[in-house]
């Protein structure tokens, strides 16, 4: 009785772990892959995740959402923009005309 207890244990182990991996090994090729859709600027995204995703420089950055030289704020956009009573929309276009006036790579 006690070795069917530890076979399915580890049974269920062995499975665990392979879905995991599976999964892991999903996330870095989806992560991976350069040609991947970038999605557009939305009212969840934090601006780290922005400038990450974008490639924004700093202080292009800062210029738009009006940030000092220390501030780096960690929440997303809408509550950025709820807190300084400016319409996400104004952020986020913004973004989009510093994104199209880019030269294409």
């Amino acid at each position: 009785m006690k070795r069917k207890f530890m076979l399915a244990g580890f049974a269920l182990a062995a499975l665990l772990t392979a879905f995991f991996i599976v999964r892991a090994i999903f996330f870095a090729v989806f992560w991976m892959d350069p040609d991947r859709e970038i999605h557009p600027i939305e009212p969840w995204m934090t601006p780290r995740y922005i400038a990450r995703t974008y490639d924004i420089p700093r202080p292009d950055m800062q210029r738009i959402l009006e940030l000092g030289p220390d501030e780096t704020p960690r929440q997303p956009l809408d509550k950025l923009a709820r807190t300084r009573g400016v319409p996400v929309q104004t952020y986020i276009d913004q973004f989009d005309a510093l994104l199209d006036a880019r030269p294409p790579q």
